[in-house]
């Protein structure tokens, strides 16, 4: 009894500590905005902007602009009644039907596009594959094939797109980012059902529920709004990772969150094995950041508060205080609420000696930053998996995480941990690993690659092989 009292005792003084964490990373930002507010009031160009301000609100409001993101940020859609009806539908697979709809509105390079495309070329390549798989688009409520989509990914079956009718058996699996089109597939929720099939839907993360001061403020209302929808309309749920398909299960009965009956969960690993070779020679000023430098550490992720760059910075800044040698690059694009995090960065004493930042590395350049570094470095306290962890093992490269459990996941007993936002305990493991009297197996990382996640795939639908079964 006295240890589960210890253990609620300290989950509780860690809940509040990340809360406590991002109070302070929201309260640094708005200091940040605060000043530059101040210096815009107060400079010339403060005067000249007030003048075209008006102007600026008459013209958006003729082109319905502010219209447009009103509407955006209230995005919030009650869920459709329970299907009750009778229909059959067959337990055999038939076909996989896979959902690229979301990527080809918008391909942003990240790592849901990167998924949903390495898996899509696994299909395309794997020359044993038993049960049909098609990429498929949905348009005006009525699904196409996406024959250009999968030759671009090295698939066989080309020539014009043609419309496909859901047949008995079919599992319609969004493996895109479904909440950016979830309106334009809801009309072909109705054919796949009365035809016989199922609605598979793919879950990255919970982040927005379970974290959503660290999302963008559009992110929170039409992510909620899509999960219960998805919720209601979906047979299955597919996780990229065990720690989110429990998650998933455990945050729906604890809300009480209203779902098909039977809903299943199950989950997939993202593979590590780069299909598509990076094309090109890695651009100069990365070469440049590179060349004759102290012990590397790279920092790979987007710009944004769960990220954990303010961790590293802090690290760093006190184990250049101790006159220790090192260098941080970090790689990744502006996200949200990133101005004092980037301000800091910039104007860094550190910058452009021991302290880079680029935001537009390609392939190459990546590749290349993971050959030369010493280890990879990811500070985050919220993660649906932890690609790069994967990435950096399977070329070598060590890995310092904080401990949170996904990455322990993947990281196993492969990779370092320190306690998740706190910047000494990663300084202090940063320099006991540059001491080596830390070491880490990267072979002992999970070391999947994109053929064995799209077999995956296949085999959890095809033998009902689901971890959950909610009532």
């Amino acid at each position: 009894m006295k240890e589960d009292v210890s253990s609620n005792q300290r989950n509780e003084r860690e809940r509040l500590r990340l809360l406590e964490f991002q109070l302070d990373y929201l309260r640094a930002e708005l200091l940040h905005l605060t000043h530059e507010r101040y210096k815009m009031t107060y400079s010339v160009s403060g005067h000249i902007y007030r003048f075209l301000r008006p102007i600026e609100a008459r013209v958006a409001s003729w082109l319905g602009l502010e219209k447009n993101l009103s509407e955006e940020k209230d995005f919030i859609v009650d869920p459709p009644r329970r299907d009750n009806s009778a229909t059959v539908r067959s337990l055999t697979l038939n076909r996989l039907l896979v959902d690229v709809t979301g990527t080809l509105k918008r391909d942003a390079g990240t790592g849901i596009q990167r998924v949903v495309k390495e898996v899509m070329r696994a299909f395309c390549l794997d020359q044993n594959m038993t049960t049909p798989v098609l990429a498929v688009r949905c348009e005006n409520g009525r699904l196409f094939t996406a024959k250009n989509f999968t030759a671009s990914l090295g698939g066989r079956d080309s020539g014009p797109e043609r419309e496909l009718f859901v047949e008995p058996g079919d599992r319609f699996l969004m493996l895109s980012d479904s909440w950016n089109a979830f309106d334009l597939l809801a009309p072909a929720f109705g054919q796949i059902r009365v035809n016989g099939g199922e609605i598979i839907t793919c879950v990255f993360d919970l982040i927005p529920e379970l974290y959503p001061h660290a999302c963008h403020e559009v992110t929170v209302p039409r992510y909620r709004a899509w999960l219960r929808r998805a919720l209601i309309e979906s047979d299955a749920f597919i996780a990229i990772s065990k720690t989110v398909a429990h998650e998933l299960a455990d945050y729906v009965l604890s809300q009480q969150l209203p779902h098909r009956a039977g809903l299943k969960i199950g989950w997939f690993h993202c593979g590590a094995d780069i299909v598509a070779p990076a094309v090109g020679m890695p651009s100069k000023k990365i070469v440049a950041a590179t060349t004759d430098a102290p012990p590397i550490f790279l920092l790979v992720g987007t710009i944004e508060p769960r990220k954990g760059h303010r961790i590293a910075l802090e690290a760093f800044d006190q184990l250049w205080s101790q006159e220790t040698t090192a260098r941080l690059i970090i790689v990744g694009r502006r996200g949200w609420f990133e101005e004092a995090v980037i301000s800091a960065i910039t104007t860094h004493e550190a910058y452009g000696r021991d302290l880079f930042w680029f935001d537009d590395a390609t392939d190459a350049d990546l590749e290349f930053l993971y050959r030369r570094a010493g280890a990879l470095i990811l500070p985050s306290y919220a993660e649906g998996f932890g690609l790069p962890i994967v990435e950096a093992a399977r070329l070598g490269l060590s890995t310092i995480c904080s401990d949170i459990p996904v990455f322990r996941e993947v990281g196993g007993n492969g990779a370092l941990y320190f306690r998740v936002n706190d910047p000494m305990a990663l300084a202090a493991t940063i320099k006991n690993f540059l001491a080596g009297a830390l070491t880490t197996e990267p072979g002992a990382v999970l070391n999947v690659t994109w053929a064995q996640s799209a077999r995956r795939i296949i085999g959890l639908i095809q033998d009902e092989d689901w971890v959950r079964r909610l009532p």
